[in-house]
């Protein structure tokens, strides 16, 4: 078989995912099926006694025999498409046009991985993208003339900026507005650098990879680097934590330049939304009816597991456990010392201390999980090195001209405090 275009093979794996996700449904709904029609026929047979058992046994075999046609249809398209469109050498030509090179396809992938990325780890051949520095959506290999081509200003002051959950790169740049990083290249002298990861890994897992791709980015940088700093929304904030706490423990030389980090709208405590996804899915195994949709939820990635404690170590939180009433303990990973860890939230109402906004924060982080500090646990962030914006939601934090000018002060302010050079 000749050789594939990275378009065809991304082209194909997404047909061939989406079929298996349709085969898998519609076991989903066969369950949910016979469990109703158990239900039925048993109030049935205690109204009219035993003479509905052949209409039962009828009516399971043709709904089993319609349900397992659908399935194994399904999962016969999905091993045809995936033959057609699987090699094991991916050409270079036609890229141009390759779905993770453009916003929507980029997009549609990161959802899938961010659902089901650490399932999508071990069986896509293309769409389970390693974590890689982008630009204009494509990936910038860590040589020397490939940064130098993708980075023709490059500067001595790195800025990093990481996506949060089921985001791309793109998403800093909300409403079509310059992103953070390319204000701050052209005010304040940085050199800006977008990543794209698979979020629904382990966050532990990215943080170690984001610390690999720091040790390695670094003696290819086109000029010497004499600071670094880390951006990240959501969960990029807490895979910037794993990643600084990776580098610690294993000894990289990155992390001596690191001197800020920035968490914007971090769940450092955990997203109530996860925690109660883990609660609805225990709840929801209890009956036969509701199980599947319980089966379904029992999917949810191992990254999004993490977001119940955000949990930034292998040790922390549990990635794959049973789902059940009991969430498990937290580990508190407190921040580096020697490392400013400046951190911002939003509430959606107009007055910070309205009730509505302290309990809902930005409608999908509390104010207190994003300052890493409530009654029971606290992470070490300064309360003076936060930011607290009104009347915006979680992705406000993305692109806003407060946290923008806020960010560009911090920076601004200690460019005079470098470190030594890489």
């Amino acid at each position: 078989m000749g050789k594939k275009s990275q378009r065809t093979q991304e082209l194909g794996e997404l047909g061939e995912l989406t079929l298996r996700e349709l085969a898998s449904a519609a076991g989903g709904v066969r369950a949910v099926h016979s469990a109703i029609a158990r239900r039925t026929f048993a109030a049935v047979r205690r109204g009219i006694g035993p003479s509905v058992l052949p209409t039962q046994l009828m009516h399971d075999a043709i709904a089993a025999g319609t349900y397992a046609s659908i399935a194994a249809a399904c999962t016969g398209a999905a091993k045809t498409v995936g033959a057609l469109t699987r090699s094991d050498d991916m050409s270079e030509d036609d890229t141009r046009r390759a779905p993770s090179h453009t916003s929507r396809g980029a997009q549609t992938i990161a959802v899938l991985n961010g659902l089901i990325g650490d399932d999508m780890e071990k069986t896509a051949r293309v769409l389970a993208h390693p974590m890689s520095i982008r630009v204009d959506g494509r990936p910038v290999p860590l040589k020397y003339r490939a940064l130098a081509a993708g980075f023709p200003t490059a500067g001595a002051h790195l800025v990093v900026f990481l996506h949060g959950l089921v985001e791309t790169e793109s998403a800093w740049r909300l409403g079509g507005r310059p992103t953070y990083g390319e204000r701050l290249d052209s005010e304040a002298g940085t050199t800006s650098i977008f990543l794209r990861y698979n979020t629904g890994r382990r966050i532990a897992a990215n943080g170690a990879d984001l610390s690999d791709l720091l040790e390695q980015l670094l003696p290819a940088w086109p000029v010497r680097v004499h600071r670094v700093t880390l951006v990240g929304h959501s969960m990029g904030g807490l895979v910037s934590r794993s990643a600084a706490h990776h580098a610690a423990e294993s000894g990289r030389r990155w992390v001596d330049l690191l001197t800020d980090v920035f968490t914007l709208g971090t769940p450092h405590l955990g997203a109530p939304l996860a925690h109660g996804v883990h609660v609805a899915a225990a709840a929801m195994a209890l009956a036969p009816e509701t199980r599947p949709f319980a089966n379904l939820l029992a999917r949810r990635s191992a990254g999004i597991r993490d977001l119940i404690h955000g949990s930034i170590t292998d040790d922390d939180g549990h990635a794959r456990y049973a789902d059940s009433f009991d969430v498990g303990a937290a580990m508190d990973i407190s921040v580096p010392d020697k490392v400013r860890h400046h951190h911002a939230s939003a509430v959606v109402t107009g007055n910070p201390r309205n009730p509505v906004g302290v309990f809902v924060g930005d409608g999908l982080v509390r104010t207190d999980s994003a300052g890493g500090l409530n009654k029971l646990r606290n992470i070490g962030l300064q309360p003076d090195d936060g930011l607290a914006i009104n009347s915006a939601h979680h992705f406000t934090l993305l692109n806003d001209e407060r946290v923008y000018g806020w960010m560009r002060r911090t920076l601004v302010g200690r460019d005079s405090d470098l470190g030594p050079a890489f």
